[in-house]
């Protein structure tokens, strides 16, 4: 049966209270698409559903590897873990069971005394084999290295990501390899992961490439990003390209010129490397912008690396720069559909032109985005966000226009007459009504103030004034009811 079949079927039965039946569904699903992660939580389900909840854990786990973003994880966590069985069924344990690979993890190293051993450490049970290929440290990383157990091999640099990686490639002896930088440190919690997931995924052809997730700490908060295609099989020849920000492709033919999909997979590595006293002191967004340049130098229809420069010139603020460099790889990656990034281009591009107040256009890429994926929440957001700057620049504007109809009244003398009132009372509502919108409430009850001493009486305005009068009292009142549960309340 199909992906949509099973699934379909399986949640009818679940639906109807036939557990046995959709443990039994479940069972030759996970079977046929042993890749699929609701195809576990349908079988978790139904080892809860009939008394074997002891058994689910493990199942559930299988399913949060293939789709690390799952919401339904805290409280399944919470509900079964502890009560798992420390031996599993022959048949559960069989179905489990993925083909063993052998998997090696490749660093490229430079002056990363700092983490290196953290870094090898962390790798040591979860792989089989470390290549590090140092870059020309001049402190301790390769002694460090060795010492940890890593293969250390030097490679003299040549400003290009992509010739050491390729070099670590030359010295792999594994079925997978997992790329991880210096300062990385793999998450103990996977340390099985890696190799089940290599098993699951060996079979394929044309092969996976699988994307990890890497922790970064921005602003002292653990932010993952699920964009890292790191792991993938050795037997294909896949190779990388690209000076910077390099990128996995094939053998021959250069970069885009295949596509593989990508899954993600709870492979997890929390990177001190973004934050940004760190960068700063790595100096690593010019020297990323200066590899950049001269990949677009070399080739200048090369779509990867001007996506990545228009970023990094939006992350030091040359906000000119990155709109001219974003407009001009969005132009190339819609003639390439095998390019992935497009999406973050034009993401990059509406948070660059809102920066120059240039709103509009602002508006123009992110429905572009919106149109080119209606589920990509990043777009929408921009959206919202360009659309709300265009609407504050057009209140500011309004309060301008306002400003001049009052001051520019006793100067007019030309034929056709205007409304005196704009002169009296008319602009100064309207100012008030700007700055009330603005959340300047003081200051549109000054407004309001001024404009009814010259339209004594006016209904409206008494209105306004009554209204901002009333919001305040029950602010203030607020403020000052005791809360619940303050220290003295008596209940």
């Amino acid at each position: 049966m199909t992906l949509e079949d099973y699934t379909t079927k399986t949640r009818e039965l679940l639906l109807a209270r036939k557990f046995q039946d959709a443990l039994a569904m479940s069972k030759q699903a996970v079977r046929e698409h042993p890749r699929q992660a609701q195809f576990y939580v349908f079988l978790a389900e139904c080892l809860e559903q009939t008394g074997q909840a002891q058994y689910a854990w493990p199942v559930y786990e299988r399913a949060w590897m293939l789709d690390p973003q799952a919401a339904w994880l805290p409280d399944v966590r919470a509900r079964v873990e502890k009560k798992t069985a420390k031996k599993l069924p022959d048949w559960l344990s069989d179905l489990l069971t993925v083909p063993t690979v052998r998997i090696a993890a490749a660093v490229i190293a430079k002056n990363e005394e700092r983490t290196i051993a953290a870094c090898l450490n962390a790798l040591k049970s979860a792989v089989d084999q470390i290549v590090v290929i140092d870059t020309g440290s001049t402190d301790k990383t390769v002694e460090i290295a060795k010492k940890h157990g890593a293969e250390v091999h030097p490679f003299t640099w040549d400003d290009d990501f992509s010739a050491a990686r390729n070099e670590a490639l030359k010295h792999i002896q594994a079925d997978w390899v997992l790329w991880v930088d210096a300062d990385e440190i793999f998450d103990p919690e996977d340390v099985n992961v890696p190799r089940i997931a290599g098993g699951l995924y060996q079979e394929l052809d044309p092969p996976s490439v699988l994307r990890i997730i890497q922790v970064n700490m921005i602003d002292g908060k653990p932010e993952p990003n699920y964009d890292m295609s790191r792991f993938f099989p050795m037997r294909f020849g896949l190779r990388w390209w690209g000076r910077i920000h390099e990128q996995i492709g094939p053998p021959s033919g250069g970069l885009f010129s295949e596509l593989y999909a990508r899954p993600v997979v709870r492979i997890r590595v929390n990177h001190d490397g973004y934050d940004p006293t760190i960068m700063q002191a790595k100096g690593k967004l010019e020297r990323n912008i200066a590899l950049l340049k001269k990949s677009v130098e070399d080739d200048p229809n090369d779509i990867g690396s001007l996506g990545f420069l228009g970023r990094e010139y939006y992350l030091t603020q040359q906000y000119e720069e990155a709109v001219r460099v974003l407009y001009r790889a969005e132009a190339i990656a819609m003639t390439n559909p095998k390019y992935g990034r497009l999406p973050e281009v034009r993401a990059y591009l509406v948070e660059a032109l809102m920066r120059l107040n240039r709103h509009q256009e602002a508006i123009v890429a992110s429905e572009r985005a919106i149109q080119a994926d209606p589920n990509f929440p990043t777009a929408w957001f921009g959206l919202g966000k360009a659309r709300l700057g265009y609407g504050l620049s057009l209140i500011r504007d309004a309060f301008q226009d306002f400003a001049n109809s009052r001051d520019r009244a006793p100067m007019y003398r030309g034929i056709v007459s205007y409304d005196s009132q704009i002169a009296t009372w008319k602009a100064l509502a309207s100012l008030a009504d700007v700055a009330k919108v603005q959340g300047d409430w003081v200051r549109a009850r000054q407004f309001y103030l001024q404009a009814l001493e010259q339209s004594p009486g006016n209904p409206a305005i008494l209105g306004q004034i009554q209204f901002i009068d009333a919001q305040a009292a029950a602010i203030v009142a607020q403020s000052q009811a005791q809360p619940l549960g303050n220290p003295g309340t008596n209940h």
